[in-house]
């Protein structure tokens, strides 16, 4: 199992041994009557259940988790830190708790502890400047990119179920997350497949998936999986060009409607908020810039709850100040849709060499340009002196992506009867029986890069 720090919630998970890493000595209700605690058939007590496993530590036990990583006289503050949401906590069934994460995250909001907030994109290696560096040089900026820029890309998805009594005799239901033409992954193929599959189209659903189905055999792990490849391209918008093709907005096309809405819980309109970061500007572009920059420099990257425990992820962002990347994604989107300007979620992986890893950003679009991806949670490469390359974020995208998802909480294709383990992204995969969802710590799933 490999954990990187760079997504909240099981989102950071590259290899999922998940039974070893969430729910571990937590009293998990909400199993159905089957007994078995990883079987979820109600929706609200699966969702408690999550609750207690991120909140699973009382107060003592996370100030004695602090003094073990940091001291004594750290520990002693804890509530200073709770006010100030350095620690996260919240009150279930009349006891106050302590989300899991909050211990290592002190160190990363506490500025007495990391120098002071740097805003997103500061840091960057050289290695990651360098990629970006890739697509600018081998783009004219107006969202092309030479065919040597791009990469095709081969791996292998696959779920493996391992045998339970509570499953013998069923047949288990599986979507597994697949990639889709978005302009900058396209030639897109199925090379083999473990069974019998049906693929989502994007008028089915916004989660791109494979969904098998398979019986499960009496002592035997249930295993799925499908090897696919794509073209995988870099793109890059020039702030000049963005700025000399705009057009007015036509607001009464369905595209401009649908991506200016409110979209509950995740997508909300915040008009004081946005006019207050924008001012009397009117240009997208600009707002954009705005926006972007409003966001890198106030909340910093932390470990995030199970995004399915949280009622509206972009309102926890400005209660908390922090925020992963799909958090930050989605007070963007708000945000920019509070102006007018329409914008969307995206989400899938993050390819790049020895930092696979889950990943969600943006896109918003430009009247006369077309949808322009923004990844937030990158920020500014402030490391570097070429302009291009500091701001690339706001208006590219480096080639090491697997695009699956173009929303959030939509609608599986065949639907899905039970309670999602992902109940606002897709990228691990979903697993049911006829008994319940399945909840992580009862399977794992692999994205292998093959070439």
């Amino acid at each position: 199992m490999i954990v990187l720090p760079f997504k909240g919630s099981v989102k950071c998970i590259t290899r999922v041994g998940i039974a070893a890493l969430i729910l571990i000595g937590c009293d998990y209700v909400g199993y159905a009557e089957t007994g078995n605690r990883w079987v979820e058939a109600d929706s609200a007590a699966a969702i408690k259940s999550r609750l207690l496993s991120d909140f699973r530590l009382t107060f003592d036990q996370a100030r004695d988790e602090i003094a073990k990583l940091y001291g004594d006289s750290v520990a002693s503050r804890i509530r200073e830190y709770a006010d100030k949401h350095y620690i996260e906590t919240k009150v279930i069934d009349g006891v106050e708790r302590v989300h899991h994460k909050s211990i290592k995250n002190l160190k990363l909001l506490n500025p007495e502890m990391n120098g002071g907030w740097k805003l997103r994109g500061g840091t960057a290696s050289e290695k990651r400047i360098e990629y970006v560096r890739d697509v600018v040089n081998h783009s004219i900026g107006d969202g092309h990119t030479r065919s040597d820029a791009s990469r095709r890309v081969k791996y292998r998805f696959s779920i493996d179920v391992p045998y339970s009594d509570v499953l013998e005799g069923d047949t288990l239901r599986v979507w597994m997350p697949m990639v889709f033409d978005n302009g900058r992954q396209d030639d897109i193929r199925i090379l083999s497949a473990s069974q019998d599959y049906v693929m989502s189209t994007p008028e089915q659903s916004i989660h791109s998936s494979i969904y098998m189905e398979r019986p499960v055999e009496k002592g035997k792990t249930t295993h799925f999986e499908y090897v696919g490849e794509y073209i995988a391209k870099g793109q890059y918008y020039a702030p000049e060009y963005i700025l000399r093709n705009l057009k007015p907005y036509n607001k009464e096309s369905d595209e401009y409607k649908k991506y200016t809405k409110i979209e509950q819980p995740h997508i909300l309109i915040y008009n004081d908020l946005a006019k207050d970061i924008v001012g009397d500007e009117t240009n997208p572009y600009r707002q954009s810039e705005l926006v972007y920059d409003y966001i890198i420099n106030r909340y910093p990257w932390a470990g995030a709850r199970e995004y399915s425990t949280i009622s509206c992820i972009p309102d926890y962002v400005l209660r908390e100040g922090h925020g992963d990347c799909g958090q930050v994604a989605l007070l963007y989107i708000s945000i920019m849709r509070s102006l007018g300007v329409p914008a969307r979620w995206e989400s899938g992986w993050m390819l790049h060499p020895g930092e696979k890893n889950l990943h969600d950003w943006a896109e918003v679009y430009y009247e006369g340009v077309g949808w322009v991806p923004v990844d937030v949670s990158f920020g500014r490469y402030t490391p570097s002196s070429d302009p291009r390359v500091v701001k690339f974020y706001s208006t590219g995208q480096d080639v090491h992506r697997m695009a699956v998802n173009r929303g959030v909480c939509g609608e599986f294709y065949p639907a899905k009867k039970y309670v999602r383990s992902e109940t606002v992204d897709f990228q691990l995969g979903e697993v049911e029986s006829t008994k319940g969802n399945l909840f992580y710590p009862m399977w794992d799933s692999s994205l292998e890069i093959l070439n």
